[in-house]
């Protein structure tokens, strides 16, 4: 196989992205090596007033992507998932101009099953969610720092252009861990 399976499930959060936000009327733009070092892996932009009371009517946000097969940890309203330091402090920075969110699309543990497709359906197994870090404390951690996923916050359609809306307003969403 020329993709390893992490690069496989990399691959698929970025389908899963790019699926979401053209259905929600948004460009999705993977990102390069260089946005990649500063832990952006995908760039939305809108281009539409969301509220009469918009601040921003073309704009982008930043989005960290990540994906698992391992069974999240459930922790009651939350999914813990692991992410490494360098990419948690990047994505926690308050001194950024776009909005950034970290995307994590959980997928069965067999990769049989995270992508099924026939005449009728194009099917991806299990679903992504969003959290924002922004404002999060500093881990105190040398290589890994638990971050804690609202399951409210599922990435579906209806959920992104919320998000964009908010973002619109130049809302930060800060992280609020359980």
């Amino acid at each position: 196989m020329l993709l390893s399976d992490n690069n496989i499930k990399s691959e698929l959060s970025y389908a899963y992205l790019h699926a979401i936000a053209a259905r929600a009327g948004f460009a999705c733009e993977v990102t390069g090596r260089h946005s990649d070092g500063a832990g952006v892996d995908a760039v939305l932009r809108a281009k539409e007033r969301f509220f009469p009371d918009s601040v921003y009517t073309n704009f982008t946000a930043d989005v960290q992507l990540k994906s698992t097969s391992r069974e999240p940890v459930d922790e009651k309203d939350h999914y813990s998932f692991a992410m490494s330091v360098r990419h948690y402090d990047k994505a926690r920075s308050t001194e950024t101009a776009a909005p950034v969110i970290v995307v994590v699309l959980f997928l069965p543990e067999d990769a049989a099953d995270w992508l099924i497709h026939s005449e009728d359906s194009l099917i991806t197994k299990r679903c992504a969610y969003w959290v924002s870090l922004y404002g999060a404390p500093p881990s105190a951690n040398a290589t890994a720092q638990t971050v804690y996923v609202p399951k409210s916050n599922c990435l579906s359609v209806d959920a992104l252009r919320a998000l964009m809306g908010r973002f619109s307003r130049q809302e930060r969403i800060l992280y609020a861990s359980p």
